[in-house]
Parts: C-alpha cells; structure tokens; sequence
C-alpha cells in the first residue's frame, strides 16, 4: 500500500516503487510486469496512477510495452566502449555470455565495396546476431578476406568469435579502427531479428578494423538498439 506523501505526487511513488523492485531484481530483466489488477492492489492505487507510473518507466526505457504481450523489464543497458575490443572481449569482460548465431553466410560474396576496403579479391560476408546472456543484442553483418584469412571461415561459421579466431589461427591482432556511428530506426527485417520495433532508435555503426602497417583486417555493420547500450569512446 502506497502512503500519502505530500512532497511526490502519487505516481511518482508508485514509479520509484516498481524502479526499487527491478533494481534490486525483485522484478526481473526479461520478465513481464504483472496485471494492472494485481499491482493496483499490490500498491493501493487506481488504474490511471499506475498507467502513469508505468509510462513514465516506459519513456525513460526501463520497461518496453509489448503489443498484445504486456510490459517487459527492459535489460540493464551494457557499456560498450568504442575501442579495439571485439564483441566477446567486451561482453565477457563484464561477466556475461557472448553468443554468435548465424543468420547468413555467402562465400565470394558480391560486395565490391567491402572488397575495395579490405583490398580483397574474394570476401565472404556473414550475418550475424550477437547475443548477451542469450538475447539478441546487435545485427551484424561481417565482411572479411576470404583467402587471407581461410581458416578462419569454418570457426565464424559455427559461432566463434572472429577476433579470437584471428589470434589463435594467424596472432593477428587490431592495432586500430575506422568508425561511422549514426542513429536511425531499424528496418522491418532488422526489427523482426533483434525483437524490437520499426519505431525503435538504433546505432548504425559502420567499423573498418586496420592491422599492422594499417592492413586491413575487418569491414563490419552493426545496428544495436539505443535502449541496449550506452557508447563510451576511449583513447
């Protein structure tokens, strides 16, 4: 039961209430908030109180209302840095599990433009959904060298991570990378992959790896929703 504060509206209580409870994962990430009914009774208040409250943590991207489905508990947003790391360093690093499920692949693939980048004369191209803890995180598609780094194509196309592939095939390392960050909304095909709407705000990030004696290594496009990660840039 919620109590008379004169000091915060109503729904303010109400909002900071459910905002304790996820943090403290009484209200678990991935989990769908209860009935209307039974968090007005939960907390003594009417229906318009609690849809305020609600929509409050909406706009603010704590919780994501699902069409026909209810109201989920938005995933803790992940620091991503803008750095060397690749996808697994970064995920791991912070104690989670890092996923590559393979949506496409096409060898010799007709990209001129990635070829052009990478100063390759054959490149495969994979599409892939990065995942945290098993959900999906980031759409990408990655373009590499399909000679140079032949050894690499059959771990990529179970699941392995590239960058530790690379290290462990051919001690090829980063050394530094060209990037195009811009945010947009994700296209039917993208939305429907990362379970997310077409009216959703995502990075497109656009990343050309560079190695030793700035040899290329990488092209890749990744589209991430906003709500997901939050961006820091190191030097």
């Amino acid at each position: 039961m919620m109590t008379q504060d004169g000091l915060l509206p109503l729904y303010e209580q109400v909002r900071r209430r459910l905002l304790s409870e996820i943090e403290t994962g009484r209200l678990a990430e991935g989990s769908f908030l209860p009935p209307e009914f039974e968090l007005c009774a939960t907390y003594g208040v009417s229906r318009i109180t609690l849809r305020r409250a609600v929509g409050e943590l909406c706009a603010e991207g704590v919780l994501i209302r699902q069409q026909g489905r209810g109201t989920v508990i938005a995933p803790r947003k992940l620091q991503q840095s803008i750095s060397l790391s690749g996808f697994a360093d970064v995920v791991e690093g912070r104690g989670h599990k890092a996923g590559h499920r393979i949506l496409g692949r096409e060898d010799g693939a007709d990209a001129p433009a990635a070829a052009s980048r990478l100063r390759a004369e054959r490149v495969v191209r994979f599409v892939r959904l990065l995942e945290i803890d098993d959900r999906p995180m980031t759409l990408e598609t990655l373009f590499f060298d399909e000679e140079r780094f032949a050894d690499a194509v059959g771990p990529v196309g179970t699941g392995e991570s590239f960058f530790a592939t690379l290290r462990a095939s051919y001690g090829v390392e980063p050394e530094h990378a060209e990037r195009v960050i811009d945010v947009g909304f994700a296209r039917a095909s993208e939305a429907q992959s990362l379970g997310v709407s077409t009216t959703e705000p995502v990075y497109r990030i656009e990343k050309l790896v560079l190695g030793a004696g700035g040899a290329p290594i990488a092209l890749s496009h990744t589209i991430t929703p906003c709500r997901l990660v939050t961006l820091a840039v190191k030097n």
